[in-house]
């Protein structure tokens, strides 16, 4: 990936992530964590099964996304699948 990672928008990191760039999924990690660890709190409260879901929400978006379509934000598809995980 030429542009950095921190400048890239969220087709290129995809696209890098699909190519096994591991920094790049890192990216991904540290733009969403905020928002997916509000949403698992919001669902769960504060417990300590909240930070377990919020892993995992990331591993399931690492190995579906291949199956993202683009057809909305990667923000909406990273929630989704933290509501389905709870």
């Amino acid at each position: 990936m030429k542009v950095p990672y921190s400048k890239a928008d969220e087709t290129e990191l995809i696209k890098a992530v699909l190519g096994n760039d591991e920094l790049a999924f890192g990216e991904i990690v540290n733009r969403y964590r905020k928002m997916v660890a509000r949403t698992v709190k919001g669902m769960l409260g504060d417990t300590i099964y909240a930070e377990d879901i919020g892993q995992e929400v990331f591993i399931k978006l690492y190995h579906s996304l291949g199956e993202f379509r683009g057809e909305s934000k990667l923000a909406t598809y990273i929630q989704k699948i933290a509501v389905t995980l709870h």
